[in-house]
């Protein structure tokens, strides 16, 4: 059983860490693939919407430490992508030119141990095939939209809990430059919902939190607060603490920029069951494994609409993104209905 509970603890990035003052400053820049690449890794084939348009961010090479982020102009890699994986150089510029207000952007967050661009851009087309099958099979009809793939330093770095530890500690900063695009966004009254898994879905916290004026590694986004953004997210096994959305939590002015969550979790996952190694702290649960907990109130009071479902009987064990995707759990309809209620909000 501790054998278990080892290679729980260390096969995937947990949250909640501050971080140590021995962790690398900047990561190595991964290299981004060829098209002829990324064609012979990635096996899904060309399934897809054709009228919507893929992109990808990239902050692999670009300051990890949170003390050292550039915040006030993030040098963001900006590329666009095809439903078979081929890249194509972009910018900032263009894409934030190209954002309309009657097409919804989703910003998609991976996990942890993601070791390159290439290995991102296989599991969001994964990820994304898997939601766009159930556009029509949804009840509305919301057309095109924008998926945005957000690619995060998450490459394995040493053993054990060093490695989640960093990764941890990256959050924060993730956090911190995400929240600075989601202004953009919020500027040029684009529709956006979010995806994350595991890591992903702190990132997308954070973001969200940071975005209101809140801290992350005690620093602050630069300019001005954005509250009422009024994002729907949907997470898959998350890997926060319970806690952090509530009155007093981490990320708690995330929900003055939320509209409602989705929210898939596994009281069987093994990993998330572990969460509490990092901290040894016997009570800290991940939002992933134990479920809906206690939230703050949404930007005009009210409290925030939270659709759970525990995907444990069918999912078991594992802490595997896919797994929900491929299985009953159901996660692919979940989030297009995520996606649908960007452009058309519960009255």
């Amino acid at each position: 059983m501790a054998c278990l509970s080892l290679v729980a603890s260390i096969t995937f990035g947990l949250t909640g860490i501050a971080a140590s003052p021995d962790l690398p400053p900047i990561t190595v820049d991964a290299s981004i693939p060829s098209s002829e690449t990324l064609q012979s890794t990635s096996r899904i084939g060309s399934l897809g919407i054709p009228q919507d348009r893929l992109w990808m961010f990239s902050t692999r090479g670009m300051q990890t430490s949170v003390c050292a982020a550039p915040l006030e102009s993030p040098n963001f890699r900006v590329y666009q992508l095809d439903t078979c994986g081929r890249i194509h150089p972009s910018s900032l510029e263009m894409y934030l030119a190209s954002r309309q207000s009657d097409r919804p952007t989703v910003v998609y967050v991976h996990g942890n141990r993601v070791d390159s661009s290439a290995k991102a851009i296989e599991r969001t087309l994964a990820v994304y095939r898997s939601v766009r099958r159930y556009q029509h099979c949804t009840g509305q009809f919301g057309g095109s939209i924008d998926w945005v793939l957000w690619s995060w330093p998450s490459e394995r770095q040493g053993f054990g809990l060093k490695d989640v530890r960093i990764k941890a500690a990256r959050t924060d900063t993730q956090g911190l430059y995400l929240a600075w695009l989601l202004r953009e966004h919020v500027k040029a009254s684009q529709p956006t919902s979010m995806i994350g898994y595991s890591f992903g879905g702190r990132v997308i916290t954070g973001a969200l939190h940071a975005m209101a004026g809140g801290t992350l590694g005690r620093r602050q986004l630069p300019g001005e607060k954005v509250t009422g953004a009024a994002i729907d997210i949907g997470l898959v096994a998350p890997a926060l603490e319970d806690d952090w959305l509530a009155e007093r939590g981490y990320h708690r002015l995330a929900t003055q920029n939320l509209d409602s969550i989705h929210l898939l979790y596994n009281r069987r996952d093994v990993v998330l069951k572990n969460y509490w190694r990092l901290d040894r702290i016997r009570n800290a649960d991940a939002l992933g494994y134990s479920g809906p907990s206690r939230f703050a109130p949404r930007y005009d009071g009210t409290r925030l609409p939270v659709r759970a479902r525990d995907c444990a009987a069918v999912v078991g064990r594992h802490h595997s993104e896919m797994d929900y995707y491929t299985s009953n759990c159901g996660a692919g309809p979940t989030m297009q209905t995520v996606i649908d209620h960007c452009l058309f909000p519960n009255p």
